[in-house]
């Protein structure tokens, strides 16, 4: 079967030191957002997504439904929940 390329991102790591997770962070809330324009664009029907990260904050935090987390983790956890489709 074949996966054509259908858009691309990249983002420079700042400066600044920043941590691993906070970059998986960022990385999942583009990844769903870049899913949620791609599927207004291109109008496509029922398709099978999946998103892979290895970072274990990023998918513990995501599956977590009852703690209240510092603001950058809310942030992103809601940003990642709500282009996302589950």
């Amino acid at each position: 079967s074949d996966c054509p390329l259908v858009t691309t991102k990249s983002q420079v790591t700042p400066l600044n030191p920043v941590s691993v997770t906070r970059l998986e962070f960022t990385t999942a809330v583009s990844s769903t957002k870049i899913r949620a324009f791609l599927e207004k664009e291109l109008k496509y029907g029922n398709v099978a997504e999946f998103f892979w990260t290895s970072c274990k904050d990023v998918l513990g935090y995501n599956s977590n439904a009852a703690r209240r987390f510092h603001t950058f983790v809310a942030n992103t956890v809601q940003a990642t929940r709500d282009h996302s489709l589950s």
